[in-house]
C-alpha cells in the first residue's frame, strides 16, 4: 500500500466515524477539528429534518482517527495542519479540507461551511508546544506565527523549597509541576501578570477536569507522606471514575481536592520564583 492510498484509508475510516455518529434523518453535516500539541477541538453543525443542531459530540474512536490522519500528514518542511473540516452528506460523499497556515481559533460553535462562528484564542504557549512536536521550516511559517512566538519563553530553574521538597521525588508531582509551569508561561505570553493563588486554581481545575479518581487520590496521599496535607481515607468512589463526577458523590474526594489546594498555591509561589526570561 503506497501512502495516497494510506492517507484514502485514514480519511475513509474517519468519514465511517463521522457517519455513525449522525442523529436520525440527517442530511449534511460539518465537523471542524483543531489540534495544537496535546489540546484539541472538535465541533459540528448537522442539517436535520427537523433543523441545525450542534452534536452529537465525537466519541474517543474519532478523536483518534482525527489525531492519526493529521499525525500522518505532517511533514518535515511544513510541520502539520492546524485545523481539519470534514464535510459529509447522507449520500456517503464527503470531503476534507486542511488549513495549514490560517491562525486557529478553539471552535465553540460552527457553520454548515465550515466556518467558526464563535471561538476561544488559542494560547502561545499551545502554538509553541505543537511547534516542539511538528516543527516547520522558516520559510512555511507564517508570519503571525513568528510574531506570536517572538515573546521569549521563560526558563524555569530548578530549585525547591524546603518544605516542597519531599515531591520533587514524586513522578505525579513533577507532572503536576509542568502543569504550572505552562499555565506561568501562558500569562507570559499574553502578557498577563499571574498570582500563586490564579495559577494553583487554574491546575486544579485541569486536574478535577483531567484525572480520575485513582489519580487525584495518589497526589493527595503523595502530598500527606510529605506532610504538606492531612490525607483523609474512606472514598467509596471507583478509582476508574472521572474526578470530576466524583466530586458531587464522594465527600471524601471532594475534602482530599480541596486539600490540594495548598500545595499547589505552595508550588506555584515557588515556581513564580524560579521563573527566568530565556533572553
Amino acid at each position: 500500500m503506497n501512502l495516497v492510498e494510506d492517507l484514502h484509508g485514514l480519511q475513509n475510516r474517519l468519514a465511517l466515524l463521522t457517519f455513525d455518529r449522525m442523529p436520525s434523518a440527517w442530511s449534511r453535516a460539518t465537523s471542524v477539528f483543531v489540534n495544537l500539541g496535546v489540546s484539541s477541538r472538535l465541533q459540528r453543525a448537522v442539517l436535520t429534518a427537523s433543523g441545525m443542531t450542534f452534536g452529537p459530540p465525537a466519541d474517543l474512536a474519532e478523536w483518534q482517527a482525527w489525531k492519526d490522519l493529521r499525525a500522518f500528514m505532517s511533514d518535515a518542511d511544513h510541520g502539520a495542519w492546524f485545523t481539519g473540516r470534514l464535510q459529509v452528506e447522507s449520500s456517503g460523499a464527503y470531503r476534507f479540507d486542511f488549513d495549514w497556515d490560517t491562525e486557529p481559533q478553539w471552535p465553540v460553535q460552527v457553520d454548515l461551511d465550515g466556518s467558526i462562528v464563535q471561538s476561544e484564542r488559542v494560547e502561545t504557549t499551545q502554538l509553541r508546544e505543537d511547534l516542539k512536536q511538528y516543527p516547520r521550516d522558516a520559510t512555511t511559517t507564517p508570519e503571525w506565527l513568528v510574531q506570536r512566538l517572538a515573546a521569549n519563553p521563560l526558563r524555569f530553574v530548578d530549585a525547591w523549597q524546603p518544605v516542597l521538597a519531599p515531591l520533587a521525588s514524586s513522578e505525579n508531582w513533577m507532572i503536576v509541576r509542568d502543569m504550572i509551569r505552562d499555565a506561568i508561561q501562558a500569562g507570559s505570553d499574553d502578557g498577563v501578570a499571574v498570582e500563586a493563588d490564579q495559577v494553583a486554581e487554574f491546575v486544579s481545575s485541569e486536574l478535577v477536569g483531567s484525572t480520575h479518581v485513582g489519580q487525584v487520590l495518589r497526589l493527595c496521599r503523595e502530598a500527606s507522606d510529605g506532610g504538606l496535607i492531612e490525607f483523609r481515607p474512606g472514598s467509596t468512589a471507583d478509582a476508574g471514575e472521572p474526578t470530576s463526577a466524583a466530586l458531587d458523590d464522594d465527600e471524601v474526594v471532594r475534602v482530599n481536592v480541596e486539600a490540594l489546594m495548598r500545595p499547589l498555591v505552595a508550588l506555584a509561589s515557588q515556581e513564580l520564583l524560579n521563573a527566568q526570561s530565556a533572553s
